[in-house]
C-alpha cells in the first residue's frame, strides 16, 4: 500500500470520509472544497460547487474510489456505517453502484465507506504523527467560542436567520453603533476563520446546494447586512451558517 502522500487530494477526501464511516453523499462537493482550499484554478474560489459541477466529478470518484478499494484503503458498504444492516459491495456490483449519480446525492441510495485498519493507520501515523490526538483545547473556550465551535461541528446549526445562534440585530443600531454591535459578535467567529478551523458560508434560498465563502476581510461588512442575514426570514436554511475547513490540517483531521 502506497503512502498517504502518494494518494491525489480527491482520494484523501474519501479515506478521510472513510476513517469516519461517512456515506458517499455530497462527497464532490467535499472534494470542491479541498481543491479550493488547496488554491486550484479549476473550482470557483468563493463559492460551492453548483450540481452539475458535482455530478460532472462522479466519473473521477468512482474510479478513485474503485482504486482505493483494490490498493487496501477502504471497502464500500450498503447501508449506514454502524446501523447494523450494512452489506459490503465488490466486484461488478461495486462498479455499478458506483457510475449512479444518484449515490453521490444526499437522499439517494445509501453506500458508507470505511477505512481497513491498515488505512486508518496510515491515516492516524499523517493526522497525528506523535501519536497523541491534538484536538482543541475545549476548557479554554469562552461560551462564545463554544457555541460557534459546536454550530461548525452540527449539520444543519446556523449563526444567523430564525433559527441562528447570534440575535437578531438590533432595529435601533445604524452606522458606526451597528458596526461595533457586529464586530463584537463575531469575534469568536473571525478568530477561528482567520486561524483557517472554520470557514462561513451564505445560503440565499431554503433547500438551496448553493453557498457563498464569505472571506475573512468580509465577515464584517456582511454580517452588517440585514438582508443577508435573513433574521426576519420565516424559513430554514437562510442566511449565514459555518463548518470546519477543509484546509489541509483541519481536513486532514
Amino acid at each position: 500500500m502506497e503512502d498517504w502522500h502518494d494518494l491525489t487530494l480527491t482520494e484523501q477526501v474519501l479515506v478521510r470520509r472513510a476513517v469516519s464511516g461517512h456515506q458517499l453523499g455530497n462527497t464532490p462537493q467535499h472534494v470542491n472544497s479541498a481543491l479550493r482550499w488547496a488554491g486550484s484554478p479549476d473550482v470557483p474560489a468563493h463559492r460551492g460547487a453548483t450540481v452539475a459541477e458535482q455530478l460532472a466529478r462522479v466519473p473521477e470518484l468512482a474510479a478513485a474510489t474503485l482504486r482505493l478499494v483494490g490498493a487496501g484503503w477502504l471497502t464500500v458498504h450498503r447501508g449506514w456505517y454502524r446501523s447494523g444492516g450494512e452489506q459490503q459491495v465488490s466486484g461488478p456490483e461495486l462498479e455499478w453502484a458506483l457510475a449512479d449519480p444518484a449515490v453521490w446525492r444526499y437522499g439517494g441510495p445509501v453506500l458508507s465507506v470505511r477505512a481497513t485498519a491498515e488505512g486508518n493507520a496510515r491515516w492516524e501515523a499523517v493526522a497525528y504523527p506523535t501519536g497523541r490526538r491534538r484536538q482543541p483545547e475545549w476548557a479554554e473556550f469562552d461560551e462564545d467560542e463554544k457555541a460557534v465551535w459546536i454550530c461548525a461541528r452540527e449539520p444543519g446549526c446556523w449563526l444567523t436567520g430564525p433559527y441562528g445562534i447570534f440575535a437578531d440585530l438590533p432595529t435601533d443600531l445604524a452606522g458606526e453603533e451597528l458596526r461595533a454591535h457586529v464586530a463584537a459578535e463575531i469575534a469568536p467567529l473571525l478568530r477561528f476563520v482567520r486561524a483557517g478551523s472554520i470557514e462561513v458560508h451564505h445560503v440565499a434560498e431554503p433547500d438551496s446546494e448553493h453557498f457563498a465563502v464569505v472571506p475573512p476581510d468580509q465577515l464584517l461588512d456582511a454580517f452588517c447586512d440585514r438582508e443577508l442575514r435573513c433574521d426576519d426570514s420565516a424559513d430554514w436554511g437562510v442566511g449565514f451558517t459555518c463548518g470546519f475547513s477543509p484546509s489541509p490540517e483541519t481536513g486532514l483531521r
